[in-house]
């Protein structure tokens, strides 16, 4: 009995440690958030417009009646002629974080609009004018080695897609393993109830996968293709939140058994395997200034907005690095840290 048991620890070890080592050899693997950050695409301020006016956008972008009028007429208006001074800070926020990525050994690759054509460009912009690449953690997931193009409930967003494509064709090419494809295409009529599917909403933990309803993004059809598509081996939990875009506004899993959360913009329990977790809570007017929205670049070292000085101190409690850096500009545009990249590859 005894010899049985160390047989089927012995296999077990082993199948833990091939599993390891075939997933640092990989080009495209996320398992986990906290795993170590080794690859990542970032934001671009390139091309950066007031965003134009569409119903889709009033739950981002910072939106607000008050500025209807403003989206309507300065929509598609470069942003560095609207307000230079405040283009070029976000500008000086947004490299910052790639020179602080790359002293972290991170390999970086941007959005970068000019890698598009004409028709690229020009694709969706009769519905909405204007440009924003800040923020590439929408329009792809990286689940395991599944590369999936997203689709996402804001026409000016639309063509972020093709960027993707262009980032990691060369990846398809050198690691045949990499599974990717893309979401069923959103109709121009951008129905309430059509299959969105939005980064933002998903966060990973090993085989749990969660994924943020608002109303206001990722859709139930969104959700259940994931799972449909994921199969068995993954398990998607749905989880409602309120007054927020996206999930990760809300909620980030920093490593094993502890997270930040906004209590009051959950809705019902969290899945039992983290409902247990240390979180540190955030009130809502700070995840409104996208406080819970953070930079994880291994389990023990993150990239918080220099603001947000007690989540530093609760972090560091913790046996977290914090790194703070100033970030309000790229946050008033409608996304935080998390919505500033996406990993390509995480290794244990």
């Amino acid at each position: 009995m005894k010899i049985k048991m160390f047989l089927a620890v012995f296999i077990l070890f082993c199948f833990v440690v091939f599993s390891i080592a075939a997933n640092k050899n990989k080009s495209v693997f996320v398992s986990h958030e906290w795993d170590k950050l080794e690859e990542v695409i970032l934001g671009s301020p390139k091309m950066l417009t007031v965003p134009g006016y569409h119903p889709t956008i009033e739950f981002g972008f910072n939106y607000s009646k008050d500025n209807k009028d403003w989206l309507e007429k300065a929509g598609g208006i470069p942003m560095e002629i609207a307000d230079k001074d405040f283009y070029q800070q976000l500008v000086a926020q947004s490299d910052n974080l790639e020179k602080i990525l790359k002293e972290n050994g991170v390999i970086v690759h941007r959005f970068d609009p000019s890698v598009l054509s004409k028709e690229e460009l020009e694709y969706m912009q009769n519905l909405e004018k204007g440009f924003n690449f800040l923020y590439p953690r929408d329009p792809v997931l990286v689940i395991g080695n599944n590369v999936i193009e997203t689709s996402l409930k804001i026409p000016m967003r639309a063509r972020e897609k093709f960027i993707v494509r262009k980032i990691f064709q060369p990846l398809l090419e050198k690691d045949k393993n990499i599974k990717y494809l893309s979401t069923p295409s959103v109709s121009p009529n951008f129905e309430n109830d059509g299959l969105y599917l939005e980064g933002g909403d998903v966060i990973v933990n090993g085989q749990e996968i969660y994924v943020g309803f608002s109303g206001n993004a990722t859709s139930i059809s969104g959700i259940n293709w994931l799972q449909r598509y994921l199969g068995s081996k993954y398990k998607v939990y749905k989880i409602d939140i309120k007054d927020f875009q996206h999930l990760d506004c809300v909620m980030s899993l920093i490593k094993p058994g502890l997270g930040i959360i906004v209590k009051d913009a959950i809705i019902g329990d969290l899945p039992d395997s983290i409902k247990k977790w240390d979180f540190i809570e955030i009130p809502v007017e700070d995840a409104k200034k996208l406080a819970a929205n953070i930079f994880i670049l291994d389990k023990n070292k993150v990239i918080i907005d220099e603001t947000f000085t007690y989540l530093k101190t609760e972090l560091e409690k913790r046996g977290v690095t914090v790194i703070t850096v100033p970030f309000n500009a790229v946050t008033q545009m409608g996304g935080g840290f998390r919505c500033s990249h996406h990993p390509i590859r995480r290794s244990k």
